[in-house]
């Protein structure tokens, strides 16, 4: 469960360890009797110097139970938190429905109040799982320890010395501290009782869930009432020209003045004097401390050289000792960082050790294709920058020359960059006495050239190597929409890839009829597995009535203008790309 703190406060107070804690038992660790696994019936509570404020049932609870009891901190239908520290906590109800019952939480302090005194009050609580509503209201009036337990179950009639009026905690998963300040005003106040002073009517309630009687049943923990002492968080050595702000309130909320004003030059002690009356004067020295800078002899250039020295020294010319980072390496170019030991007001320095190399390059794979988008690198792997001449050329291989931008020994290097010739093909596809082809057709280089051929159908392969597959032969691997790829490898060992799309399985068929009637079916003369063809359309007089040049698909019965045809027998006359011949007739019906 979460341990998170919500902070609600009267006053701006934070606790300090030099504060003294005057509540005895305050986290309610030290037992003195039985503990319950159930609720506490008005019995005598088992924890040394706390009680109950009335004779109502206030409840303790303890994670040294078994966890199935009612006073096990996580047992799911009572409290379910965990203690803030420590292995218990105590438990009240602070309000129930519109009736004026209340539980209320006694302790003792290790002295009595000292009258005109200011004091710190803190504790914290956390609505429980058993509860169904949240309120406000949570005060602590102090009382001296031989008044005996109000003998009733409803509001003890005290004023409380503090309370939380604010808006009802109804936060079950975070502890919430309460947080006050008190001036005594009343001897011999050595006791106090926690809870609700006030009458159901006077009290806020947040309702959870109206599922039986409404019911604020808290726990509390960690209980502390201290005197309160000028608190300040102020760094006691600062370097010279360091930032010095001191702070007009202290820690625990007194506002006051400093004298004399700040002076980050010189050590200088300083007075706070509180605005509040009753409040001692604070008092604290600030030194400053010059700053020093550590101070070496220079190291290097090395040039093409093996460095004299094994390590850095430890211990400056101006006798500051350190540390190098990172550890020396006498074969490269380095920026060094020495840390003093002692970083207060010393500074850190570096220190660029030139340790020179020829500049190198990891090797550059020749090119097989064009990339317009790389470039020379212009740091060699060594860390060395320059410039590159000529510019790259994408398009041929050249020797380029590396010029590097600076340094105390200048270096030039040359790095050879190939570039495979680009072969140029095409895949192209046809018919030939009723069979169709595709060939792969090449211009700057010779089929013999080319090794390692694999043709695929549709990303199966075939065992073709030829420069040409008969698709006919395969009509197994054929779909309506067919890629045809080949891939080879250069005689550089680059690889190349080219693939085509082909309609269709039924290749070089010319149909008998078309019937362009918007039923899907021979809505027009398909010639695409030709490769593209010179078409021309007759009538029966022989007149020719469409045309066209790399014709695919486009005749569904229409003239050259556009205009749809008759019904009929019309003639037609077909050239291929590779010089085939077909003529005949074409039946046209709607």
């Amino acid at each position: 469960m979460k341990k998170l703190l919500l902070l609600i406060s009267m006053f701006v107070l934070n606790q300090t360890n030099a504060q003294q804690n005057l509540v005895l038992n305050p986290s309610f660790e030290n037992m003195s009797g039985v503990l319950n696994c159930s609720f506490y019936g008005g019995q005598i509570l088992p924890v040394l110097n706390w009680s109950s404020g009335n004779t109502a049932t206030t409840d303790f609870y303890s994670s040294t139970l078994a966890i199935s009891c009612q006073m096990h901190p996580l047992n799911p239908i009572t409290a379910f938190q965990q203690p803030r520290t420590g292995n218990n906590y105590m438990a009240f109800t602070n309000g129930l429905g519109e009736s004026n019952y209340r539980e209320y939480v006694r302790g003792r302090l290790s002295q009595a109040l000292v009258v005109g005194t200011i004091y710190n009050i803190e504790f914290y609580v956390c609505l429980t799982n058993y509860a169904n509503t949240g309120m406000n209201n949570i005060g602590l009036a102090f009382i001296n320890n031989t008044e005996p337990i109000f003998p009733i179950i409803t509001t003890i009639p005290l004023v409380p010395d503090v309370n939380y009026s604010g808006s009802p905690i109804t936060d079950r998963d975070n502890w919430t501290l309460l947080s006050f300040q008190y001036t005594a005003t009343t001897p011999n106040l050595n006791a106090f009782i926690i809870g609700n002073f006030f009458e159901s009517a006077d009290t806020n309630h947040q309702v959870i869930d109206n599922e039986g009687y409404l019911e604020a049943y808290y726990i509390i923990d960690d209980v502390s009432i201290s005197e309160a002492v000028l608190v300040f968080d102020i760094e006691e050595l600062i370097c010279q020209g360091d930032d010095l702000i001191l702070p007009t309130t202290s820690q625990d909320g007194f506002v006051g003045t400093w004298s004399p004003a700040p002076n980050n030059q010189e050590t200088t002690t300083y007075t706070f004097t509180p605005n509040q009356v009753g409040l001692p004067n604070y008092e604290i020295t600030i030194v400053v401390k010059p700053v020093v800078i550590p101070e070496f002899d220079d190291f290097g250039p090395y040039c093409d050289e093996v460095p004299n020295i094994t390590a850095l020294p430890t211990i400056s010319n101006n006798d500051i000792e350190g540390t190098w980072s990172p550890i020396f390496n006498p074969n490269q170019t380095t920026t060094y960082t020495f840390t003093p030991n002692d970083t207060k007001c010393v500074e850190t320095i570096t220190k660029k050790i030139i340790v020179d190399k020829n500049p190198t390059f990891d090797v550059i794979e020749p090119f097989c294709e064009i990339d317009l988008n790389f470039s020379l690198p212009s740091i060699s792997t060594n860390g060395i920058s320059g410039t590159w001449s000529p510019d790259f050329d994408p398009y041929n291989s050249l020797t380029y020359t590396f010029t590097r931008d600076s340094g105390d020994c200048m270096q030039e290097t040359t790095l050879d960059v190939v570039v495979h010739p680009q072969l140029k093909f095409e895949l192209f596809s046809y018919c030939n006495d009723d069979e169709f082809f595709v060939e792969i057709i090449t211009n700057n280089f010779s089929f013999t050239e080319i090794t390692n051929i694999q043709w695929l159908i549709n990303n199966s392969s075939i065992s073709e190597t030829d420069s040409k597959i008969n698709l006919s032969d395969y009509s197994n691997l054929l779909q309506e929409i067919n890629t045809i790829e080949i891939i080879f490898t250069d005689s550089n060992d680059c690889l190349h890839t080219k693939e085509i799309q082909v309609l269709g399985k039924n290749f070089c068929k010319i149909q008998k009829g078309i019937s362009p009637n918007g039923d899907g079916l021979n809505e027009y003369l398909d010639l695409v597995s030709f490769g593209g063809v010179d078409l021309k359309i007759f009538n029966r007089y022989g007149s020719v009535v469409y045309e066209k040049s790399n014709y695919k698909n486009e005749w569904h019965g229409q003239t050259n203008s556009g205009k749809n045809l008759p019904t009929g027998t019309y003639f037609y006359q077909i050239q291929t790309n590779i010089g085939e011949q077909f003529t005949g007739y074409i039946h046209l019906t709607y």
